[in-house]
């Protein structure tokens, strides 16, 4: 059980690039014994920045401070829908000075379920494959180290994936959105084969690396962008498959999600919301209860430069009232132009209202 309120927060690769001149290159995302003398070089730099804050080199909103240590190793460690659109053809793009992406839409031109690879097929793709390799060869020949595995960002057991139509939307394009009108029946296909897909990898590579499956983590980042109703019907049953296949979900939702709120809060097995953009802790609360688990980053324009810092100490106020003294937890992903005083005032105040113990 959390903490009633807490907080961690994270730097960006844009943020690291900036600040300390870190590259991200191939080698990086392919050599996970190299990525960990990165990452340990990048988490002491961080430390020398926010000596008295639990700020961290941390892909964003993914990793938990409490279940990492320099001991271990990430194999892997590419955002989730990535791997699946190298698994289905796509290139993977790397940029020196922010986060990695994949080339074009490897699903563009779907007009049937027949133009699906079997699921089962991935597991045979080369890149998949490379990266079986490097688990297999890391647990031989360095068996003191930790593997954490593909899908998974830290030792506690949360599987992470991106969520349904972020997904599809990321494997199809634009045509994603369109198909929710003009070809429910094919997106329906689309979104069991990617639900199957994901329960596939995680419960591969949790075997292959001997990870405990605890929960998962669903970034549903697209799905502000449909209706409440579409919602329920072309992700909600889809992520309860998710729950029942491996514990409790964490779903994340970008932007301001009041609107959808009813039909995530119908997923089973739904545990966390985390989410963000002003979406009303009070709605949460009324539909959740007060012993519901939030997460919650502040809206993106009070963290800019030139917005006042008495602006977020107001949000946050008003966010501690609606709380009603729940489970939550604050949390943010630091870029180059956000104010870094205004950020790190939410951690201060907290603890200036004795509601968090500075350590």
């Amino acid at each position: 059980m959390m903490e009633r309120i807490s907080f961690q927060a994270s730097v960006s690769k844009g943020w690291l690039h900036d600040k300390g001149g870190f590259q991200f290159e191939n080698k990086y995302y392919r050599d996970p014994l190299y990525r960990r003398l990165q990452d340990r070089e990048m988490n002491g730099f961080v430390r020398s920045k926010f000596p008295d804050y639990p700020l961290y080199h941390m892909e964003a909103n993914l990793m938990q401070a409490g279940y990492t240590n320099e001991n271990q190793v990430l194999v892997g460690g590419i955002q989730p829908n990535l791997i699946l659109a190298i698994a289905l053809g796509s290139e993977f793009v790397i940029y020196p000075d922010r986060d990695s992406d994949i080339s074009g839409n490897p699903l563009k031109d779907i007009t049937s379920g027949r133009d699906l690879p079997g699921w089962e097929t991935i597991l045979d793709h080369p890149f998949i494959q490379e990266l079986d390799a490097q688990i297999i060869q890391l647990k031989s020949g360095h068996p003191e180290l930790e593997i954490i595995p593909p899908f998974f960002w830290d030792s506690s057991g949360r599987a992470t994936i991106h969520g349904i139509i972020t997904t599809s939307f990321k494997l199809i394009g634009d045509n994603a959105m369109i198909m929710i009108v003009m070809d429910p029946d094919l997106l329906h296909v689309i979104h069991q084969w990617i639900t199957d897909v994901y329960i596939l990898l995680i419960n591969h590579y949790a075997e292959l690396a001997g990870m405990p499956i605890t929960s998962v983590h669903v970034g549903e980042c697209s799905g502000t962008m449909i209706s409440n109703d579409q919602y329920c019907e072309f992700i909600t049953p889809y992520v309860t498959q998710l729950g029942k296949a491996f514990g409790s979900i964490r779903l994340h939702s970008c932007g301001i999600s009041d609107h959808i709120l009813d039909a995530i809060s119908q997923i089973e097995n739904l545990a966390v919301i985390d989410t963000g953009s002003n979406t009303s802790v009070a709605k949460i609360r009324e539909m959740k209860g007060v012993g519901f688990e939030i997460n919650l980053e502040p809206p993106v324009n009070l963290m800019l430069k030139g917005s006042p810092k008495s602006d977020i100490i107001k949000w946050l106020d008003r966010v501690l009232e609606e709380n009603q003294g729940g489970p939550i937890k604050f949390a943010f992903h630091l870029e180059s132009g956000y104010a870094v005083e205004n950020c790190l005032a939410i951690y201060d105040e907290l603890a200036a209202k004795k509601l968090i113990r500075k350590s």
